[in-house]
């Protein structure tokens, strides 16, 4: 449940010589707009012995993160924040490329769209691929993150008002920093589990921080105490405090001393 440590992971980096063009391409492993701008960026490569590609392939959790910590959302400001970016690196002196962005002049490109044209224009490299192919192959890097991840995967799904919204909101649980809140989660998520999570309404909404569901116990009015699946108790200990909950996508058990009561998605604004 709790995420590891925050790390963006680098793929495809080239040598950074003082006579190298450095494009930086970011975004969702997931989404097909990333996968374009990655494929075309890879082709851009191996077409241009005078460009370097810092390519950074992510989960969604992390690409907010990542645009705040490079400080890209303050350089651009007007770039949408769920789109993969590409820019060009300020090669000056002194500029590190893992900073904060702080004192860097970064060359704004865009989003996938803006790439396509940016690549056609200034080097006359076409995009190649069909919606259909880049639907294909963001199936295809979500598949390698799981095999590498080898964490288990768990999915929720919501409704508002009888509606139910088929978009799925995929959970990677941790078991390595906690195995027992991990296993009970997965447990209650499955619809063979008898008062499980399915159809417990969300009893609380903070605008801007969290929401929280769960309530296994009182069916949902989130004033029941227990809630494990693991014993007949109804409870287990607490494991670890080492998480911070400092941004979005964030899902822990709330307990109360040693009684987990409900599940929390902490989505810091």
């Amino acid at each position: 449940m709790p995420p590891q440590p925050v790390h963006f992971p680098i793929c495809d980096p080239m040598s950074r010589g003082s006579d190298k063009v450095v494009y930086e391409v970011a975004g969702v492993l997931t989404d097909p707009n990333f996968q374009r701008m990655r494929h075309l960026a890879l082709d851009l490569r191996d077409h241009e012995s005078s460009v370097s590609i810092l390519m950074r392939s992510m989960v969604e959790a992390d690409f907010g993160p990542y645009l705040t910590s490079r400080g890209l959302t303050r350089q651009f400001p007007n770039h949408p924040k769920s789109a993969p970016i590409a820019f060009m690196h300020d090669t000056s002196a002194n500029n590190n490329d893992d900073g904060d962005g702080e004192g860097t002049m970064n060359t704004y490109i865009g989003d996938a769209d803006a790439f396509v044209e940016f690549c056609a224009q200034k080097y006359g490299i076409a995009d190649q691929l069909t919606h259909r192919d880049c639907l294909q192959h963001s199936t295809e890097a979500w598949d390698a993150y799981r095999a590498h991840s080898r964490n288990l995967f768990c999915f929720l799904k919501f409704a508002t008002d009888g509606q139910v919204y088929h978009d799925r909101v995929i959970v990677e649980l941790f078991d390595d920093v906690c195995p027992k809140a991990c296993e009970n989660f997965a447990a209650l998520c499955r619809p063979e589990t008898q008062h499980g999570y399915a159809g417990l309404p969300i009893h609380r909404i903070v605008p801007g921080g969290w929401i929280q569901g769960g309530d296994v116990v009182t069916g949902g009015r989130g004033d029941g105490v227990g809630g494990s699946a693991l014993n007949e108790e109804g409870v287990f200990e607490d494991e670890a405090f080492s998480v911070s909950h400092d941004k979005a996508g964030i899902l822990v058990c709330i307990s109360i001393t040693v009684l987990v009561e409900w599940i929390t998605f902490v989505c810091a604004s």
